[in-house]
């Protein structure tokens, strides 16, 4: 792309704007053209990347338990409540406290999510020794003390907040059972309205005997209720317990048992997603041992499968498990990328490492996966494949080993899984989550890029040859997505998105996958991340980005055209505070500086510290410390320190313009020092884009350093003992960002044209080589951008397609319109 000066055409069509308010509306002049677009039909070309598309589905939001998984009942083993293996809870504060310190939300142990009794008729009590089998650690203990004169007693299943019935649909119920009363008492099942007073179903009667049982029923539904309830009820005293009561509606994903919900399954569906990666994430990383998914866990018979509160704090059942991602991944036409834990859990949250020496079972549970996804059916795996169900090979040809692990712990873990799986099975490509030392192109290295506006904005050429070297590996994004609060889920985080996905069409032989993520979240429980599908028990909504990605994936050439855009760059600019964030106390500082003046107030974000006098900072020892200070608004000023490092070899990290938030909402300007090289680069959430290249800076220890940097609107200087290391402006916001791809059996041009401005852009289309009809088709995403789709108003952003017609002689001119993504189907002659 080549790219010109900015200048502001907000302000020249406010001047327009006064012109016409001075009673000058004849004499307005017309908008010049702005920018350029030039297509060179007839000159080299590249492939398409037909594959580059796909998503990652994962336990997050509620997405599949309470989702994507059609179970009806919520906590349908009453394991809710059970804490992981060595993993104490601590009441006062109602989290778990995993073996390494890290803390993670939690309940009371008799808490029972999902379920009440009723009142005063009913007593329940989570049960650890009446159980149904050794892989279910609770069943739920129901007291009912009644006589039919003063009403029934027994338990309400509320489901996922609500369970949605259709009338005239069939629903099955299965449930285990055992009563206590010598005399078997008589309990009755049915479906009913919220408040559990009229009964909306067949009712389903019961006598539990002295021994647990399953029984089975399938109600069919008398109204339509979107938040209905289970009732287990009995009008006479009656002890019972229960255990994986389960209801499923007929009405699934494909018709398949233990399936999915028609209505997400089909959105999803519709993305015509090439590939999708599972199940997760950092729910395949877990916090600790048992809080990760182990494919064997997941098969089979929903009450043996393995249960566990998760990474993202509620409880899992597993009941979407391997078998049955495999089994979506086919049916929608996608490759499946398999993740198995590395052996280390999540290293954002205070990690377990798996002993190296006990690798061999870790690394034996991935062969043993691949073999049950692609086994001949008279084989062990595959014949346990086809009990499930599923008789011919599946043919998983990836596997991802961890996600987010890094550093030299997980290369070594890492090596053990590549060898043994490519001594096995050689065409298996198997990913990694960091780029390893040595590596050739041919490895895939996943990279997560979540992040805000700004970053994606200016980052359409991030994979360029002039800043991402060709002989580097190929790039896997795992996961993609905009994360900034409340830019995500707009109109203006789908403009961001598709700045960056534009350059990522423009490398096909640099990018091989890039998934979405996350993909669902139910909207009544607290979100991780915005999705693209939100929903309910009865609705579900898409964001702007899941209409820009279904644009982009169904509108797709053979080749890659070269495009050469010519249009204005807005310098970017960011506010923001100065701050160092350093590890353990081996760093003194004195005489720190903002703008001459020696600071004395400062916001501490992690650690402990403290100020004895102006201009000096004590950080606590043996902590992970972050200090800010300075003005938040600020986006002009100099901050200077004097530095020491008193021990060890660990690096220091300055930094501008910090926003004071961590996580993927963290945005900062850093320059770390200390390990042998200086570093400028721009952090957004988890990615680092580096601004400069390293220079390297030998640093000793026990001697003072005076460090100085300077922001001034987009530029950015650093120097250290007044030698000028880095001198950088950030990265500039183009107004237009295209790239074009030719369908050759229908002569076809994709044009994609990305708006960032907020005003009309009127642009010359020149399209070389070829002859163009003057009638074209086009497909657009526009609106106001903080709008967004709600369950009220579904509708607000959606795109629309309608034809346009060039004049017949001169050039082609199209103003896109403010905040907005275009799709322009160019007709060849």
């Amino acid at each position: 792309m080549r790219w010109r000066k900015y200048i502001d055409f907000d302000v020249i069509h406010l001047l327009v704007g006064a012109i016409v308010g001075m009673g000058l509306s004849s004499c307005q002049p017309e908008m010049p053209v702005i920018s350029t677009i030039t297509v060179e039909a007839d000159g080299l070309t590249v492939p398409v990347n037909p594959d580059l598309y796909g998503l990652t589905i994962e336990e997050i939001n509620h997405g599949i338990d309470g989702g994507l998984y059609a179970e009806l009942i919520q906590n349908r083993s009453f394991e809710d409540g059970v804490p992981p293996l060595n993993c104490p809870y601590d009441a006062a504060r109602n989290v778990l406290i995993t073996p390494n310190g890290w803390t993670i939300p939690f309940m009371r142990g008799d808490s029972v999510p999902g379920w009440r009794r009723i009142v005063p008729n009913t007593q329940i009590y989570p049960d650890m020794k009446e159980l149904v089998n050794d892989k279910n650690r609770r069943s739920l203990l129901v007291a009912v003390s009644t006589s039919g004169e003063s009403g029934r007693g027994g338990v309400i299943a509320e489901g996922y907040r609500g369970i949605p019935i259709r009338k005239g649909e069939r629903y099955d119920l299965s449930f285990f059972a055992k009563g206590a009363n010598m005399v078997p008492r008589t309990i009755r099942v049915a479906l009913e309205d919220s408040m559990a007073n009229t009964v909306l179903s067949d009712v389903f009667q019961v006598a539990p005997l002295y021994e647990w049982k399953r029984y089975r029923h399938t109600f069919t539904a008398t109204e339509d209720a979107p938040n209905a309830v289970l009732t287990i009820t009995a009008d006479t005293s009656a002890v019972f317990w229960l255990d994986v009561v389960s209801l499923f509606p007929e009405d699934t994903w494909k018709g398949r048992k233990n399936g999915l919900r028609p209505d997400l399954a089909a959105l999803v569906d519709s993305l015509a997603p090439r590939f999708i990666r599972f199940p997760g994430g950092s729910f395949v990383e877990g916090y600790t041992a048992g809080t990760y998914p182990i494919w064997r866990e997941t098969l089979g018979d929903i009450s043996e499968r393995k249960h566990f509160w998760n990474v993202w704090a509620y409880g899992t059942t597993n009941g979407m498990g391997y078998h049955e991602y495999l089994q979506m991944c086919e049916d929608m036409g996608a490759e499946p990328i398999y993740v198995i834990n590395s052996g280390i859990t999540s290293q954002s949250r205070r990690p377990r490492y798996e002993d190296i020496t006990a690798m061999d079972k870790l690394t034996g549970d991935a062969l043993d996966a691949i073999a049950y996804a692609n086994a001949p059916a008279d084989s062990l795996p595959g014949a346990l494949r086809a009990r499930n169900g599923h008789p011919e090979p599946f043919n998983l040809k990836y596997v991802e080993i961890g996600s987010e692990n890094y550093g030299g712990e997980y290369f070594r873990r890492f090596e053990l899984f590549r060898k043994a799986i490519k001594e096995a099975y050689p065409e298996i490509t198997v990913i990694s989550s960091s780029p390893l030392t040595k590596r050739g192109r041919s490895e895939w290295v996943d990279s997560h890029y979540y992040a805000g506006e700004n970053f994606f904005l200016s980052n359409s050429g991030r994979f360029n040859s002039d800043r991402y070297s060709r002989r580097s590996p190929a790039v896997f994004i795992g996961e993609f997505g905009t994360t900034e609060r409340p830019l995500a889920g707009t109109l203006r985080a789908a403009v961001a998105e598709a700045c960056f996905l534009v350059g990522a069409e423009e490398n096909p032989d640099m990018v091989r996958r890039l998934a979405y993520a996350p993909v669902l979240g139910n909207a009544g429980f607290e979100n991780q991340r915005h999705p693209l599908i939100s929903f309910n028990t009865h609705q579900a909504v898409v964001s702007p980005s899941y209409h820009l990605l279904k644009m982009f994936t169904r509108h797709r050439g053979d080749e890659v055209l070269k495009t050469i855009v010519d249009t204005y760059e807005k310098p970017q600019v960011r506010t923001g505070r100065a701050g160092v964030e350093m590890f353990d106390n081996s760093y003194e500082f004195k005489d720190v500086r903002i703008d001459g003046v020696p600071v004395s107030d400062i916001s501490v974000m992690s650690g402990g510290w403290k100020v004895p006098e102006a201009g000096t900072l004590v950080p606590e020892a043996n902590r992970w410390n972050h200090v800010l200070f300075g003005d938040s608004t600020s986006y002009a000023y100099e901050y200077t320190a004097t530095v020491r490092r008193t021990k060890g070899s660990g690096q220091i990290q300055l930094r501008l313009r910090d926003n004071g938030w961590t996580g993927e909402q963290a945005d900062y300007i850093a320059l770390t020092i200390g390990a042998g090289t200086s570093e400028l680069y721009h952090q957004v959430g988890g990615v680092k884009d580096s601004l400069v290249s390293p220079v390297r800076f030998p640093f000793e220890s026990n001697r003072w350093y005076t460090v100085r940097m300077t922001c001034e609107y987009e530029r950015v200087r650093c120097y250290v003992d007044g030698v000028l290391l880095h001198e950088v402006d950030m990265r500039p916001i183009p107004s237009l960002v295209s790239v074009a791809t030719l369908d050759k059996e229908n002569r076809v041009i994709y044009l994609k044209v990305v708006n960032t401005t907020r005003h009309e852009e009127k642009t010359s289309l020149r399209i070389e080589g070829v002859n163009i009809r003057n009638e074209a088709e086009l497909i657009q995403l526009r609106g106001e951008p903080e709008a967004r789709n709600t369950f009220e108003n579904p509708g607000a952003v959606t795109p629309v397609t309608e034809p346009i017609v060039f004049p017949m002689s001169g050039p082609f001119i199209y103003n896109f319109p403010p905040n907005s993504v275009t799709i322009l189907k160019l007709y060849m002659e």
